[in-house]
């Protein structure tokens, strides 16, 4: 269950697909990072995927893939799971660039139904791509 949840969630942020997106998510979940943690709802997240989406393809974003997934139970509703993802950027006349972003997810999973419900990013995304050259 939560491998193939992992792989919607690969294809979810190559298509930017909002209705897989929304399916992924407890209305409510919160969102850490290297800055702090804050309470995110889904419905709020959903609305700036548009705007999300077209930054990235401005960046050259073309792909995401899971490249590495590690999954722990917590009891007979969470699961904690730390994944990698790269995220390859093209430009023209530029070499392919890919950013390894490093997560950590508590899913809560009710009859095989897995939501996030907590999300962590090991590190600001922004950073890390201005780290790799994609951004200025």
């Amino acid at each position: 269950i939560v491998r193939e949840f992992f792989e919607r969630y690969e294809r979810s942020r190559n298509t930017m697909d909002a209705g897989l997106i929304d399916e992924q998510y407890a209305d409510a979940f919160t969102f850490a990072g290297p800055t702090g943690a804050r309470i995110a709802e889904k419905q709020a997240v959903i609305l700036g995927l548009s705007k999300g989406h077209q930054f990235l393809k401005t960046l050259g974003h073309r792909s995401t893939s899971l490249v590495s997934l590690d999954e722990m139970t917590l009891d007979e509703h969470y699961t904690l799971v730390r994944a990698k993802f790269v995220w390859r950027f093209e430009k023209p006349s530029a070499q392919p660039i890919d950013v390894e972003v490093d997560s950590t997810f508590i899913l809560y999973i009710q009859d095989a139904m897995p939501r996030i419900v907590f999300q962590q990013e090991h590190e600001d995304f922004q950073q890390a791509l201005r780290a790799r050259g994609v951004l200025p």
